[in-house]
C-alpha cells in the first residue's frame, strides 16, 4: 500500500491518504473516503444535517462544541460553521434609524 495522500478532507482540505477498497466501496461510503480524521467527518455530518434541515441551529452549534474543528477549513464549509456559531442575538440586534436619514447602523 503507498502512502502518498491521494485524498482531500471535504471539510479541511487536508490531503491525507486512503486505501484504494476504501475509494472503490460501491455498497456505503466510508468516512475515510469523505474525511481525514473523525472529528471532521462528525463536522461534515453535522452540516449535511443542518444544511438538510434535519437539525436545529441549537443542536447544531451544541454537537460543534463537543468536537476539536481544524482551524483550516474549506471556505463553503468556514461559512456553515460561521452561521452556526453565530448568535442569534447578533442577528436581532440592530440599532435604530436615525432619526434624519432614516438609515440603520
Amino acid at each position: 500500500m503507498s502512502t502518498e495522500a491521494n485524498a482531500v478532507c471535504a471539510v479541511c482540505g487536508s490531503k491525507y491518504q486512503i486505501c484504494l477498497s476504501c475509494k472503490s466501496t460501491n455498497r456505503l461510503t466510508p468516512w475515510r473516503s469523505i474525511a481525514d480524521t473523525a472529528d471532521c467527518y462528525k463536522i461534515y455530518m453535522i452540516i449535511h444535517d443542518y444544511t438538510g434541515h434535519k437539525i436545529s441551529k441549537e443542536k447544531a452549534r451544541e454537537l460543534l462544541g463537543t468536537l476539536t474543528v481544524p482551524p483550516r477549513l474549506q471556505a463553503h464549509v468556514k461559512a456553515v460553521v460561521n452561521e452556526i456559531m453565530e448568535s442569534d442575538q447578533k442577528n436581532r440586534e440592530r440599532r435604530p434609524a436615525d432619526p434624519t436619514t432614516g438609515e440603520t447602523s
